[in-house]
């Protein structure tokens, strides 16, 4: 039965979907409906459907938006977080991060059906289609490339290197540029679509890049992002923008310009993580996504320009903007919005809310919320959402410039090291290097107790206030709430292992390494051992700073270190290499300097830990 304008017929199935399992979809305990968790969002080019990335379902929904409805949804794969729309509308393509895979979809009388799958490499994120609907380009962040795809035989036609974690891609209309952000590098890679190869890669000197698009006119790319200032978390940096800031950047497609920014962040009520960007059509409104603070922020970029600076950024945002009525709007939304899509109408945008598990619809010239569409969700809400729903929430930080996710990104790391007070000390001038931190991996965190780099937290739900009330200089959490963000992170693992062989186990290089992380020589273990890797115990290791408070580090776990760089407590190693030739080799171990074949057996082992 069709529900093409049936809207009563529309709004029982997202009733159904909200309050029964759907096929494929049931948890372990057989009724479980999941949450959807949309991280990312398609329009097809008439504006007539829409598809969701549903990332904890691991599904794909098709929408229709102007009847509010949910017309299908399909199982996909692991952890979903990319989507894209053949420009004819007849399918479409998903990436699965954790399932290493993208599948393509047919989208035929309002039913999706999954047509193939292909593996493509590790964490697959960002998808774009070109226009002759065969061509596809997939960013695979855990290899640092771009792999390109033949949708019409399913097989992999190129793989192009480019910065650390590509994620968001974007192609020009005209299809002959295609946009990359290099999240961990901080930049934006520029490929030359014909001659699949890069031709220009400019720096942003910006963290956590999201969601990149390409204006109408092709000249410019936009993508929103962090950026870190690097100085200690007091409330009077913090509010200066001096630790960290929310950036709309803009990288010229067509010459040789550097990149140029505008800062989003008014001083009292800040943005924060900064998500998605969308252009409308007819170029006159820019919109940003902040899933930190619940909101969407609306830029006018016509008739007047915008006030950009180029190569570098304002600590706060541009006064003219706020000075102006109408340059610079604000639509509060609740949960989290990540990624956007303008209608052809230059004035609707569709919304990803996360944490709403649904569509929002917006009206951008009135700044107004107009519509939810509900994709489905438990009744009720457990622990561990509540604590995932205050693990993103920058209303709970000082002036609201940060959350949890800010810098544990995806429950993760973004490889940046920041002056917390976490250590018991701080650099307020700015002026040590070794007073920052790295921002460790929160994945099997749960597991590897004692807490922080010295280990002096034994008390995960203690650690919890501690960064809510120092890391984030905001409200002291109840004691239900820490328990909450406890539960959370208690469901955050690794992906499976890349270095590892199809069948989970070592290579022969791996093989040979493991012995040597055993050996006298290396003595790895010593510190790194157990289930996590890890003792769990304070070790003096000759990294330590005159000034530290507490005495010793506690080692981390060596699981999944492949993708925990840079390395060390202060992130002096930029790589494995240089973590295990280095100071922390030599002064930590003591033992005899191994040879080269040694530490390249080493390095394989610790890879595929």
């Amino acid at each position: 039965m069709s529900t093409i304008g049936r809207p009563t017929l529309g709004y029982l199935l997202v009733a159904l979907l909200a309050t029964a399992p759907g096929p494929g979809l049931l948890a372990e305990d057989g009724g479980t409906v999941p949450h959807r968790s949309p991280i990312a969002l398609a329009l097809s080019a008439d504006g007539s459907r829409l598809l969701t990335a549903n990332q904890t379902a691991g599904t794909v929904s098709l929408v229709d938006p102007a009847g509010r409805m949910v017309l299908d949804e399909v199982a996909v794969g692991d952890k979903p977080a990319g989507v894209a729309f053949a420009p004819d509308g007849r399918r479409a393509l998903v990436a699965n991060w954790y399932g290493y895979d993208v599948a393509l979809l047919e989208v035929k009388d309002d039913k999706l059906t999954v047509a193939g799958r292909l593996e493509v490499g590790p964490e697959p994120r960002g998808v774009a289609i070109a226009g002759d609907g065969r061509t596809a380009y997939v960013a695979v962040g855990a290899a640092d490339e771009v792999v390109r795809l033949d949708l019409d035989a399913l097989k992999v036609t190129g793989r192009l290197a480019v910065g650390r974690e590509p994620r968001g891609l974007a192609l020009s209309p005209d299809g002959k540029a295609l946009a990359v952000g290099d999240s961990r590098s901080r930049e934006v890679a520029v490929v030359d679509v014909e001659g699949f190869k890069v031709v220009k890669t400019v720096p942003v000197e910006g963290e956590n890049l999201r969601q990149i698009t390409v204006a109408p006119d092709g000249r410019y790319a936009y993508l929103a992002n962090m950026k870190d200032r690097q100085f200690a978390t007091t409330r009077n940096n913090i509010d200066q923008g001096w630790v960290l800031g929310q950036r709309l950047t803009r990288i010229d497609l067509k010459e040789p310009e550097p990149y140029a920014t505008i800062s989003l962040d008014p001083r009292g009520k800040a943005a924060a993580d900064a998500h998605g960007v969308a252009i409308a059509p007819d170029g006159k409104l820019i919109i940003v996504s902040l899933g930190g603070t619940h909101e969407l922020m609306i830029l006018q970029a016509a008739p007047r320009r915008l006030p950009w600076r180029v190569d570098g950024s304002r600590d706060l945002i541009a006064p003219e903007l706020l000075a102006e009525p109408g340059r610079f709007r604000r639509v509060a939304l609740g949960g989290r919005p990540t990624e956007l899509a303008f209608a052809p109408d230059s004035k609707t945008v569709y919304v990803a809310n996360y944490l709403g598990d649904s569509v929002q619809v917006v009206d951008a010239e009135t700044a107004s919320l107009v519509a939810t569409i509900p994709l489905g969700a438990p009744a009720t809400v457990s622990l561990a959402r509540r604590g995932e729903a205050l693990f993103h929430d920058a209303t709970r930080s000082f002036n609201q410039w940060y959350s949890c996710n800010t810098c544990h990104s995806d429950g993760h790391t973004n490889g940046l090291h920041f002056d917390t007070l976490n250590d018991g000390r701080q650099d307020l001038r700015n002026t040590h290097e070794r007073s920052r931190k790295k921002v460790p991996t929160l994945r099997r965190v749960t597991q590897t107790s004692p807490w922080t780099w010295h280990g002096w937290q034994t008390s995960l739900e203690e650690a919890t206030v501690e960064s809510f009330t120092k890391s984030m200089q905001g409200t002291k959490p109840t004691d239900d709430e820490a328990r909450a963000v406890v539960a959370y992170l208690e469901s955050l693992d690794f992906p499976r292992n890349p270095y590892r062989n199809p069948d989970g186990g070592l290579n022969a290089e791996a093989e040979r390494g493991k012995a040597v992380f055993a050996s006298a020589k290396a003595a790895c273990n010593t510190c790194h051992s157990g289930p996590e890797l890890t003792d769990g115990k304070v070790h003096v290791v000759g990294l330590e700073e005159p000034d530290d408070v507490y005495e010793g580090y506690n080692p981390p776990s060596l699981r999944g270190v492949y993708d925990k760089y840079p390395y060390l407590h202060d992130a002096r190693s930029a790589t494995l290499r240089d973590a295990l030739s280095g100071p922390h080799s030599s002064e930590a171990v003591g033992g005899e300097e191994l040879s080269e074949q040694e530490l390249s057996d080493l390095i394989a082992y610790v890879k595929s830990l």
